[in-house]
């Protein structure tokens, strides 16, 4: 692979997304991932997709609170509106995406079809350190809930990428000394 191309989703999603209808049962969908060895499938209703179930959410949402997976529907379950991005998105621009929304996939849609998924694992098997990105959100919140204004924390720099032991947090912003006084 040609090292001055940036990546781009294309470059590293997952083609074949499974699909379940909004009216089937966790049950049935759950073996469907079995089936398939997936940990999530794309609903679909209206003509198109509108959630995502993942093996979490039948853990966290139906499995935990004891409910009985033939009588939950994952229309009960899943999550929507889908955030999606474009093929040609960077791999950069994605792992920000997930990183602010909180989440591990991202649905690929090319002239409103979906054609693919791209999770966080298909990022770390590319990239490594944007897994590091990924995963220090939930660093990132406590360092704001306690620090915004005032204070340091370490880290890299969201501006210039670069590590520092005294970042400090601006408007949401993790930045260094060099970054702040630019």
């Amino acid at each position: 692979m040609d090292e001055e191309k940036e990546l781009s989703v294309g470059d590293a999603m997952t083609r074949g997304v499974i699909c379940v209808d909004i009216g089937d049962n966790v049950k049935s969908v759950a073996e469907v991932m079995t089936k398939n060895d997936i940990s999530s499938v794309i609903v679909t209703g209206k003509g198109g997709g509108i959630g995502i179930v993942t093996e979490r959410d039948i853990t966290t949402k139906v499995v935990a609170g004891g409910a009985d997976p033939k009588m939950v529907s994952v229309a009960e379950i899943m999550t929507q509106p889908l955030i999606t991005v474009k093929p040609d998105t960077s791999i950069d621009d994605a792992a920000r995406i997930m990183r602010d929304n909180d989440i591990r996939r991202l649905i690929v849609e090319d002239k409103d079809k979906i054609v693919g998924v791209l999770s966080e694992f298909d990022i770390v098997r590319i990239e490594p350190a944007l897994h590091m990105l990924i995963r220090e959100k939930s660093k990132w919140n406590i360092a704001e809930n306690h620090f915004e204004g005032a204070g340091s924390v370490s880290g890299s720099c969201e501006e210039c990428e670069n590590y520092s032991e005294n970042l400090r947090i601006i408007d949401g912003r993790m930045l260094c000394e060099d970054c702040l006084s630019e």
